[in-house]
């Protein structure tokens, strides 16, 4: 059998998972089809390996990359670690890892390629201030797919973030707010975000450069939005800061009331979230612009 084949591929994960024919196909269509499929004597339609991927607990396109990435669960780890560490804004770790990685063939197909790429923009600005180089990095791994510039997908729109928030710490507004812009739009183009992260982390970071550009007005509406969304969701990442944020701007445009009620919302949010570093910011803040409150 092939090794590049859809139906090699569905063998090669229905196995290593331990399921027989009939295990997989329970529910979803004969064993007598999975075997056709796996022999390659006929095409699952869309559906039908929609429904088998779900089985199997993976995504669609995992058939489309299974001969480039036959080691999906290792390259899933590798991911999970680095998204840890550049949450945690540990860029040392990441870069170890991304080294470690560097000549493994499992982060040559598009898609691991692209992540590869994109991380190691990340550290090569925060750990060797190369901007120039970082931003070549990310330029790359954006082209690297293959949406138009109408549609990005997911992954792109964090791509496009990560070029707004490096051209962000470097205060070149003139490029970044563009990019945050562009962003945004597609965002709220794009039908179904999955990571609920993005788009939270964009409003808060477009926010912040609205901000410091003193556009209060238009940065309390993004920032609006962003705290929204958190609490919509009943999401906590960044929920804390852009109370906060919703705060400080509420203030700069006068609304005093409103800027005790983020500020209070965010005072107690970095508690329950036992952030007593950010806790003590806030708290600093309203007692500096005289909102002194019982937090």
């Amino acid at each position: 059998m092939r090794q590049d084949t859809l139906g090699y591929a569905l063998r090669e994960l229905r196995m290593y998972l331990g399921l027989s024919q009939s295990d997989l196909s329970e529910g979803i269509c004969t064993q007598a089809l999975i075997s056709q499929i796996e022999n390659n004597d006929v095409s699952p339609s869309a559906e039908l390996l929609y429904q088998l991927a779900s089985r199997l607990g993976v995504d669609i396109n995992y058939f489309f990359h299974m001969k480039e990435t036959p080691r999906l669960d290792y390259v899933n780890e590798v991911i999970r670690q680095i998204r840890k560490h550049i949450k945690r804004r540990e860029y040392r770790e990441v870069a170890e890892i991304l080294e470690a990685e560097e000549a493994n063939p499992l982060f040559r197909t598009v898609k691991n390629k692209q992540f590869y790429l994109w991380h190691k923009a990340i550290c090569t600005y925060y750990l060797d201030h190369d901007k120039q180089t970082a931003l070549q990095l990310l330029d790359e791994a954006l082209h690297l797919t293959t949406t138009t510039s109408k549609n990005y997908s997911e992954r792109e729109i964090e791509l496009l973030i990560s070029m707004a928030i490096l051209h962000s710490e470097e205060k070149d507004w003139e490029r970044a707010l563009p990019l945050f812009h562009k962003a945004l739009y597609h965002v709220r183009f794009f039908p179904i975000i999955n990571d609920e992260t993005i788009e939270i982390r964009l409003y808060y970071n477009y926010a912040k450069a609205l901000s410091n550009c003193r556009n209060y007005e238009k940065a309390l509406s993004i920032a609006r939005e962003g705290f929204l969304l958190c609490r919509e969701k009943q999401r906590l990442y960044l929920f804390g800061e852009l109370s906060y944020q919703c705060g400080k701007l509420h203030y700069l445009l006068g609304n005093q009331e409103l800027a005790y009620e983020y500020l209070a919302t965010a005072s107690t949010i970095f508690e329950l979230d036992q952030n007593q570093v950010f806790k003590d910011h806030v708290d600093h803040y309203a007692k500096k612009i005289g909102l002194i409150h019982n937090a």
